[in-house]
């Protein structure tokens, strides 16, 4: 269906008012998992209300009143100026929004959402859309039609397609994946050993259990703060994982929970979030990257397409992804104040891809955060 003027634009500030709307639009749309009700619901319920948050969801319809659009955004503060962001801010790895995939979305289409968004909230200055990816499942993102930057930190990501051995065959060198054999062969002789997708309450709760310990014990030998520490984050991912929102993969032992990563599924494509490992004796066999095997093959032979480690470097994520996934902020101003806002957040975020791209800035910033964490 070819672009054109939406003929209905509501903006709920209420997720029990739009729920019934934004669960059916999910089997029409084009939506990464974070943009899922479940997913932000909950986000908002623990985290964003405490800070403040203010849902702020746009919807476009069509002449028959069926969406063609859903943009789950919320009012955030920077400074004195009230800004849209995506909701669940730094806890979604990517941002994409809801669009309806029979339609072809033009930049005249955007300026009049963005416009009829202005209307609706005339106190805010600007746009702030951070890690969005260019395309989700061959739709591409109509938010390329306007101004946008590269965003500081890359995705990364598994083309899957083939049966778990075959992927992993073609990814990992036939050395790697010796040595990966070698060190679970030491695990195998842990009393209860296995690798599982925690499916019970019970087995939900211990991993999340584990996760928090061993998280703290991580960031405490590393001198840094530990974001996990704050009960309303503690709250929102224990609350995810119950409700299933959180898939969770991990190696355990009768003693312990030895590694796990847990992410967000749309189907097609598993997105990690967190992972964590023991500090145990154990932690010398590499638990954490023998349960990113044991995934890899899993989702494979579930049929998925695609794996991701989710944004930011790291060494692991060089070795099992085979893809960077290039990602854009976008900022728009929607008011004069605007105007004068969005070329600092353009420079800021600019500023934090050179630093993050420049190995000896990045560390120094690194051995800074730990120092003022002390």
């Amino acid at each position: 269906m070819r672009g054109k003027a939406f003929a209905r634009f509501e903006l709920y500030r209420d997720f029990g008012a739009v729920e019934a709307l934004w669960r059916e639009f999910e089997n029409a749309a084009a939506l990464t998992p974070y943009q899922r009700f479940d997913f932000l619901r909950l986000w908002h319920e623990h985290i964003g209300a405490n800070e403040g948050v203010t849902p702020l969801i746009a919807v476009a319809c069509d002449a028959s009143g069926k969406p063609l659009c859903l943009l789950p955004l919320g009012k955030f503060s920077r400074g004195p100026f009230p800004v849209a962001c995506f909701l669940a801010g730094k806890h979604a790895n990517y941002n994409f929004g809801l669009w309806r995939r029979d339609f072809a979305f033009d930049r005249d289409f955007v300026q009049q959402l963005f416009d009829a968004l202005a209307a609706a909230e005339p106190e805010l200055a600007a746009l702030e859309l951070h890690n969005q990816p260019f395309s989700w499942h061959g739709t591409q993102n109509p938010l390329l039609a306007f101004p946008h930057q590269p965003s500081p930190s890359t995705g990364y990501r598994l083309k899957l397609g083939e049966n778990g051995e075959a992927v992993l065959t073609r990814q990992l060198t036939s050395s790697y994946r010796g040595r990966i054999r070698g060190k679970e062969k030491k695990l195998t002789k842990l009393p209860g050993y296995r690798y599982m997708v925690a499916s019970t309450p019970e087995q939900i709760g211990r991993c999340m259990e584990a996760f928090f310990v061993q998280k703290r014990e991580y960031m405490a030998a590393m001198k840094i703060p530990n974001p996990f520490d704050e009960p309303e984050v503690e709250n929102f991912l224990r609350a995810a994982a119950t409700a299933r929102v959180l898939e969770i993969h991990a190696l355990e032992c009768e003693s312990e929970v030895l590694a796990l990563y847990a992410g967000v599924t749309d189907g097609k494509r598993l997105s990690t979030m967190i992972s964590s490992y023991t500090a145990s004796e154990n932690a010398r066999w590499s638990p954490g990257i023998i349960t990113i095997s044991h995934i890899v093959a899993n989702v494979a032979d579930r049929h998925f397409e695609i794996m991701d480690l989710g944004v930011g470097e790291a060494e692991y994520k060089f070795v099992y992804c085979d893809e960077k996934e290039e990602l854009f902020d976008s900022f728009i101003p929607l008011s004069s104040k605007g105007h004068a806002l969005v070329p600092l957040l353009r420079a800021q975020a600019g500023l934090k891809r050179f630093v993050k791209s420049t190995p000896a800035l990045w560390r120094a910033a690194k051995t800074v955060r730990g120092l003022l964490s002390r």
